[in-house]
């Protein structure tokens, strides 16, 4: 699922929080070490969703944002915020080459190789998060 949230709007963010969770506290992003990547270089995504994205001759960007039951994945295409809700259930990650998360059929890969210790913090969530 992808939001425009550009703008605050309530419905969204209800949506967003019943998806993946209430943001963590400020004292639970201490003791975890920060809940945040850095931003990484969009190398691929699924066709459906390059409309969210710049054009080709622009270097495209996201971050990512850990929450309690999946991650948020934030990036912009020209004025307009996007957040795309991956719930850890529906998740695949996939860490070789590129990093490639994939849910609900759709697929995103990153070329940046500066983000392992936040990677690894993102799957370990996702295990204690099967799990629970």
């Amino acid at each position: 699922m992808i939001f425009d949230t550009s703008y605050p709007d309530k419905e969204t963010t209800r949506k967003i929080n019943k998806a993946v969770g209430l943001p963590y506290s400020w004292k639970e992003r201490w003791k975890m070490g920060g809940i945040g990547s850095r931003r990484m270089t969009i190398h691929a995504i699924s066709e459906d969703y390059k409309k969210y994205l710049n054009a080709d001759h622009y270097i495209s960007t996201a971050s990512i944002e850990l929450r309690p039951k999946g991650i948020i994945l934030h990036f912009r295409h020209k004025l307009q915020v996007y957040s795309w809700i991956m719930p850890y259930e529906a998740l695949t990650i996939d860490f070789n080459e590129y990093l490639k998360l994939e849910s609900s059929d759709q697929f995103i890969k990153f070329n940046d190789p500066g983000n392992e210790k936040f990677i690894r913090r993102m799957i370990d969530a996702q295990k204690i998060s099967n799990i629970s």
